[in-house]
């Protein structure tokens, strides 16, 4: 297994999940300027941070978004990372739903955190307990109506990184990473020379001996 895709995966899955939010908050901002109605918006394109910029002076609702937008994104890369650590190489659906399932609970926790600010901003009296638990469900569930209707692609962006992670990767060694040592035709074995053996006369043992120095020398026939 190539470890390089699956560490990009949680970074890849956090990454695409807070630029959506972004854009999404901004345009659903833009949609309330245009004057687009809210039943068809908010279920098409919900905004999962509330958009904080050009809504007053007040830093609350930049507060809000941001803090918002850190949490989603780093609960996200949390998740996704403990669920490609913990799925098998290849399993595509068990990466695709957990990754889904990742940013929906990371866009609740984002809600809730979010919702105490927006509702700071708003100047709703928490005395009134009706109004203000109204407002805090309606605030916190909206990052999660975002996730249920875009969280999807995320998760298939997680699902294809962590399958490519799958594929098996050519070792590197000294002709470069990619590119394996060419394979050699195996060499015949040759085969071993043998030299004959060449016959040696035998010795005669008739044959007189050379008697040392000093010795009487045998009589030769005059």
């Amino acid at each position: 297994m190539n470890p390089q895709p699956a560490n990009r995966t949680p970074v890849i899955a956090a990454v695409l999940v807070g630029v959506g939010a972004l854009l999404s908050s901004l345009a659903g901002y833009l949609f309330v300027l245009g004057g687009v109605p809210n039943v068809p918006r908010a279920w098409i394109l919900p905004d999962p941070l509330g958009w904080g910029f050009g809504r007053g002076g007040s830093p609350l609702p930049v507060l809000g978004m941001l803090l918002a937008l850190v949490v989603l994104s780093g609960l996200t890369w949390l998740f996704v990372r403990l669920i490609v650590r913990g799925a098998l190489p290849g399993r595509g659906a068990a990466v695709f739903f957990g990754t889904w399932g990742a940013v929906i609970i990371a866009s609740a926790v984002a809600g809730v955190v979010r919702a105490p600010l927006t509702l700071a901003f708003l100047q709703i009296d928490p005395t009134q307990m009706e109004i203000y638990q109204v407002q805090f469900f309606t605030i916190s569930t909206a990052g999660v109506t975002w996730a249920l209707v875009w969280g999807w692609i995320a998760a298939l962006a997680a699902t294809i990184v962590h399958r490519s992670a799958g594929t098996p990767v050519a070792p590197i060694g000294a002709y470069g990473a990619g590119h394996p040592a060419p394979a050699y035709a195996p060499q015949e074995a040759y085969p071993q020379q043998t030299y004959p053996k060449q016959p040696y006369p035998p010795q005669s043992t008739n044959q007189p001996q050379n008697p040392g120095p000093g010795q009487p020398q045998p009589p030769t026939a005059g």
